[in-house]
């Protein structure tokens, strides 16, 4: 058994620890009110902004490559959003694990973009090469950051670069829950009303649809981006306010099994040095 003293510098050690992780969860719950409204604000208008798309491809008409692709695929750019920091349990590894499956099912070259230091220590760790990365703001994202991801990604499909543009990202369901999602965010046109547009449509484009919707799609690029970035920081503060409650809650019940443990062996002690006491009496006693 370990020693009284031991025992005591683990119990303090521990302690610290404990008030460590208490104040990052305090830190990580203000964070996470303040990123979970930024959600609840924003989803709205980017599902709207993403209804009028599908209404768009649907009735267009127009042939801009940008929303009805290119006849073939000959690469694909997946854009992968992590954290910069971590201690936020199994968000960052669900994502990244959910890329990695997506990379490994694709017969054609990927590109990979990355936001994030975590996603980019991981890539660069196995020697995956970066098409982009970008790092600084993971935790609460503005919209320039949006636009700078976005306009990437735009500049690769424009490049011929890359013919698809996925999105991989955890979305955001509560503290507890963070959904590891991809979407595809070029072409533009939902990939299920592919080949099954109207031929009246309910929008008149003025002076041209393709003059519009050249305008118009990365601005949607850029909106599913900021949404997805406001998803995942929402996600990043709810994982690290529940792993650290838990870090937490396992270094109360080891100081509450460490102090039992304490106390037994200063009880041994104790019972030890009387019994050594009463034996040094019997000695004197005897002679």
């Amino acid at each position: 058994m370990a020693s009284v003293r031991d025992i005591r510098r683990q119990i303090a050690s521990i302690k610290n620890i404990s008030k460590m992780t208490d104040a990052l969860q305090t830190v990580s719950g203000v964070k996470f009110r303040k990123a979970e409204a930024a959600v609840k604000r924003s989803r709205p208008y980017a599902e709207n902004f993403e209804e009028m798309m599908r209404a768009v491809a649907a009735s267009s008409g127009s042939k801009n490559p940008l929303l009805v692709g290119r006849e073939e695929v000959g690469a694909i750019a997946v854009a992968t959003l992590t954290s910069d920091r971590g201690l936020c349990g199994a968000f960052n590894a669900q994502v990244i694990r959910r890329t990695m499956d997506f990379r490994r099912r694709q017969s054609v070259p990927v590109r990979q973009v990355v936001s994030g230091r975590k996603g980019i220590a991981f890539f660069r760790f196995r020697r995956i090469e970066l098409a982009e990365s970008f790092s600084g703001f993971t935790d609460s994202p503005a919209f320039e950051n949006a636009q700078e991801i976005g306009q990437s990604l735009t500049r690769l499909f424009e490049g011929e670069e890359a013919d698809e543009v996925y999105l991989v990202y955890n979305r955001f369901q509560s503290a507890l829950v963070q959904r590891p999602v991809i979407m595809r965010l070029l072409p533009a046109a939902p990939e299920e009303e592919e080949g099954e547009r109207s031929t009246s449509s309910p929008f008149e484009f003025v002076p041209d649809a393709d003059v519009i919707l050249g305008k118009l799609i990365p601005r949607y690029v850029e909106t599913q981006v900021f949404q997805a970035l406001l998803e995942s920081a929402a996600g990043e503060h709810g994982a690290r306010m529940t792993a650290m409650k838990n870090a937490t809650d396992n270094a109360n019940e080891l100081v509450e099994t460490l102090t039992l443990q304490m106390n037994k062996a200063r009880q041994a002690q104790i019972t030890r040095e009387i019994s050594e006491i009463a034996a040094g009496a019997e000695a004197l006693t005897s002679g």
